[in-house]
């Protein structure tokens, strides 16, 4: 696999590699051109690369040509021992105090504020990097995107964002994050427990606005862990006949986990006060078959591969209760999720 890679990435060819779930193989699509492929009505057949941008075309990679590798054993991880930079940190905490300056003059309740590290590794082999992310997180939906039009993407994400399939949708929200010690779940506060019920809550009403007739089931709250961190879920299912790719797009991205609720207000304030392009970060990304049948997951713990290393993009979200200093601690351990792979 890692040749392949390889000699796919020093050929600058267009292709995505990409594990998924709890899975032991590993999935190629691969172009043998350079055409950029985009979709708008999801008619096609391949793996979609969403931007976190509102736009209304979508660039993908066929599966016309395709391969599977087996995974190797999980003592073939090669790490460099590289830290999380500590960097940009005065400018986040003011980012954060600027959000929640915004909830006492708008209706905003919360908005997932964001920023990019810059890791220096460029002697680390970037298909070494994958097979690492591929091997540290088994329950990940890990993946390796390279094509000359957008440039080349990592990551391995937690977050389901739809799976579609025989008129009904699987959607998740997840929301709130916490550490604990080997062996332990997490020790949840009003903050996380509150911004969860606030994610569901939205995903719910999205949903019913986009389809009046839909019935969605929400689960039980549990937590889950990625990697060395936790979170809250909710698991919420939907049937409806007029379920289609585009519909459910349009409806839920950006997540209340990604941008914020409410939608317009969140996103509006993440575009004039982030100061940066998110590009695929908290995108969406995953396979698709036509307009009916998708397996889609936001694009989470992930970085932009560049010439010197790769830019780390992390982020936090922010309620009234958060805490500016806690905030960035907790993108500080996000970014240990990729970092640990390098």
């Amino acid at each position: 696999m890692l040749e392949a890679l390889d000699t796919l990435t020093k050929n600058k060819q267009p292709f995505v590699a990409f594990k998924l779930p709890n899975a032991q193989e590993v999935n190629l699509y691969y172009q043998k051109d350079d055409q950029l492929h985009m979709t708008f009505d999801f008619s096609e057949a391949g793996f979609l690369m969403a931007p976190f941008a509102d736009t209304d075309f979508y660039s993908y990679i066929p599966n016309t040509y395709s391969h599977r590798f087996d995974l190797p054993l999980a003592n073939t991880v090669i790490r460099s021992g590289l830290t999380v930079p500590d960097e940009n940190q005065n400018p986040f905490v003011a980012l954060v105090q600027s959000a929640l300056n915004e909830f006492e003059n708008s209706d905003l309740k919360k908005v997932v504020v964001s920023r990019v590290l810059t890791v220096n590794a460029m002697e680390k082999n970037a298909a070494q990097t994958f097979q690492n992310l591929a091997l540290l997180y088994p329950t990940a939906f890990v993946y390796y995107w390279q094509h000359p039009a957008t440039g080349s993407w990592m990551g391995a994400t937690p977050e389901r964002f739809a799976n579609v399939k025989d008129n009904r949708l699987h959607t998740i929200a997840l929301a709130g994050t916490s550490t604990a010690d080997e062996g332990q779940e997490a020790v949840w506060t009003s903050k996380e427990i509150d911004e969860q019920q606030l994610v569901t809550e939205a995903i719910e009403i999205a949903l019913k606005t986009t389809f009046p007739s839909v019935e969605t089931k929400v689960s039980t709250v549990e937590s889950v862990q990625a990697g060395a961190l936790w979170h809250l879920k909710t698991d919420v299912q939907a049937e409806s006949q007029e379920l289609s790719i585009a519909k459910v797009v349009k409806a839920l991205h950006p997540t209340p986990a990604v941008g914020g609720v409410p939608k317009d207000t969140s996103t509006a304030f993440i575009l004039e006060n982030e100061g940066y392009d998110r590009k695929f970060y908290t995108g969406f990304l995953g396979l698709f078959n036509g307009d009916s049948n998708a397996d889609l997951f936001v694009n989470l713990r992930c970085a932009e591969i560049t010439s010197k290393g790769y830019n780390v993009f992390v982020g936090a979200g922010i309620t009234p209760e958060s805490d500016p200093m806690n905030e960035w601690r907790e993108t500080q351990r996000k970014a240990k999720t990729f970092c640990k792979a390098l």
